[in-house]
Formats: structure tokens, sequence, C-alpha cells
């Protein structure tokens, strides 16, 4: 047996502290494997179970949940992962850490497994009666139980090319949810890693215009980059009502947007996206993870008059990844400029308690996504 000392950053409740320690990892057993962890996305889910927004998750707990890893050790021959590729020591791999039970409504004939109602895995919700150590991606190891199947091959030269491929896979399950027509408006509200992978996602489904409303301004410029027709700077253009003129008349006859996705965690940004939409218009919202607030809605005005598609959309399941794979591997867009900073364990407390306090700058630098790099 080869012993392998790891560490791992434990979170030990809301607003930390997170506390770098050590512990063994053993090899994996039959049907398992041990990834070795290259570096995970700070997502903003990791900040609302930092400041303990999401209800159910316990505590202590080596949360994220976008890690990009290498193959440590198998613990079978043959192994595959969830696309059928076969698996050896040293690939580079990605991890979803949603494990699915098969068998709830949801799963079996709600066709909706990113909801299952007894869903188990990595991050937030760790399996039952095992230590928090290499359970989560701001560790050094990950521990795979025997059967999980969320583990996906990516040829990619480095793993900052990977990190954004949950966020790719979220927007592909809000796309999944719309019927793009052609031609048709997407407004993506938000810039940040989800915002810029629901817009791939959409440019992917073929969208013919894509209008990106967000902020700072260098994660609107890689927007630009990867195909966003027009970006929209909110620090710029602070008036919403402005914003929405901007839009109307970048649409057919002035009418508005055929799909709004929104992607910003603001309450208010609902109403400012609804007021974008042509009659008739798909409204999709991912970007509530957690109890930001309310806003006020007329039903008359702002649904029934308008006849809107109004759906919200919850995380991603296995199909919305594999299917983000191929995005990946194509380099059709330079993912790895998404990556502005990339911190050791050590300082995920001190970082961690700067993103929730809403901060944009970190080292001096806007933030666009920040990673951790656990051998750093």
């Amino acid at each position: 047996m080869t012993k392998r000392l790891g560490k791992a950053a434990i979170l030990y409740g809301p607003g930390g502290p997170f506390k770098v320690e050590e512990e063994y990892a053993d090899d994996p057993q039959p049907g398992g494997m041990l990834l070795k962890v290259e570096l995970c996305g700070v997502c903003g889910t990791d900040v609302h179970i930092y400041k303990g927004q999401m209800s159910g998750v316990p505590f202590p707990l080596v949360i994220g949940h976008e890690p990009v890893c290498t193959v440590e050790a198998l613990g079978s021959d043959g192994m595959t992962d969830f696309n059928g590729r076969p698996l050896a020591v040293g690939d580079r791999v990605y991890l979803l850490g949603l494990k699915t039970c098969g068998y709830c409504y949801n799963c079996t004939i709600g066709f909706e497994p990113s909801a299952c109602y007894n869903g188990m895995g990595y991050s937030a919700k760790p399996f039952p009666d095992e230590p928090p150590h290499f359970q989560g991606g701001y560790s050094q190891y990950i521990d795979i139980k025997p059967g999980f199947t969320g583990i996906f091959k990516v040829n990619v030269d480095k793993p900052e090319e990977a990190v954004i491929m949950e966020p790719i896979a979220v927007g592909i399950h809000a796309c999944d949810c719309t019927t793009f027509r052609v031609p048709n408006t997407v407004v993506v509200q938000g810039a940040g890693a989800t915002a810029l992978g629901t817009m791939i996602a959409a440019k992917e489904a073929g969208a013919s215009k894509i209008i990106v409303i967000g902020a700072p301004q260098a994660r609107l410029d890689v927007a630009k980059e990867f195909g966003a027709d027009i970006v929209i700077n909110i620090d710029e253009v602070t008036n919403p009502e402005e914003r929405i003129r901007i839009v109307k008349e970048e649409t057919w006859s002035g009418l508005g947007a055929d799909i709004v996705f929104e992607v910003t965690g603001v309450p208010r940004a609902l109403l400012e996206g609804i007021a974008m939409m042509r009659n008739s218009g798909q409204f999709i919202t991912l970007g509530h993870f957690t109890d930001n607030g309310t806003a006020e809605f007329n039903p008359f005005k702002h649904f029934t008059n308008n006849q809107i598609t109004l759906r919200g959309v919850w995380g991603a399941a296995h199909h919305h990844l594999a299917r983000a794979v191929p995005i990946v591997e194509s380099r059709k867009y330079a993912l790895d400029k998404l990556i502005t900073h990339e911190i050791p364990l050590e300082r995920l407390g001190n970082v961690m308690e700067q993103l929730a306090k809403g901060s944009m700058e970190l080292d001096g630098r806007e933030t666009g996504k920040v990673a951790v790099a656990p051998w750093m």
C-alpha cells in the first residue's frame, strides 16, 4: 500500500476558519480512484457555503466543486470515464461532484437529475461516515469512492484550460431549457465564469446575436473575444432604462431579445431582464444559488400580458458536462484567459473573506476567475 501525505483546507463552519491539515491518502478501493488536484475554481456557490447561506451543508467540510485533476491511482483495471474513454494514471480529468440516486422522481420521471432528491457527492454534501479530508477540490487529493461515475477525461495542455468546464455545463443546461429559433437575439446578464460559460453554450447552440451585460471591463473584453456581438458595461451605463433601450435597439424592429439568461444573483436584475424581452420571450434564471432577497413582480405586466416563459435552472448533470468536454477540447475559446489569480491553500481563508465582501480586486488586480492551486 502506498501512503501519500497530502493537505486539505478544511472549513470548520460558516465564516471559517479554514484550517490546512495533513492526512494520508490511501490507495483507492477496487472500483475507486485517487485523483491529484491540479487546480480548482472558486465558485460563487463556494462563497455562499463559506457565508453559511446554503442549507443542509455539514461541517467540517472540504469544499471546491470545480477541480481539474490527474489520475494518481486506479483501484481496478479497465476503468473508464463517464463518456467511456479509457483511464490511465496521469490522465487529466474533471470531476462533477454530484452522485445521483437514479431512482427518485427527478432522476427517473422528471428527467432532471441535477435536482435529484437524494443527491450526494463531493464538496457540499459529502458521503456519510467519512472524515472530511480529500472530499473536495480545495485539497491535494480527492478519494473517489467505488461506483462513482462523475469523472470526465479532458485532453488539454494545461489545467487552466479546463477549470470552467462546469460553468459551461451549467450554461448548456440553461440552453436546453429554451427553444432556439433562427434568427434570435440572446442577452446574458452577468460577466462572471458561469455567465461567460452560458454565453459560450448559447453561441454553440446557434444564437444569432449575443449581448453581454456586466462588469468589469476586463471580463467584457473576454466576452467579446469569445464571440459576444455587443457588451454593455454596467459601470458606464448605470441607468437600467438606458440599458434596456440599447438592447431593444439591437433587436429586430426594436421588439426585444428572444432569450435572456440571468446569471447575476441580483434580484432586481430579473425585472430589468424581463423588460429587455420581446412579447413571448424566454427568461432563464440561473444566477441564484442562494437566497439573495426578493424582487417585486406584477403578474399581469411581467408575465401574463407578455406571455413570457420563465424557467429556473439549478446546476448541471452528467450529460451536460459530457457535452462540455468537446467544447473545451476544441480550443475555440481561450478559457485560460478567465483565470486571473491562482492561490495556495494557505491563502484560502483570506481570499474567501474578500470575495464574501463582494471584492472584485485581489492583489491589486481585478478578479476574473480565482482558482486554488493546492500544490503551490
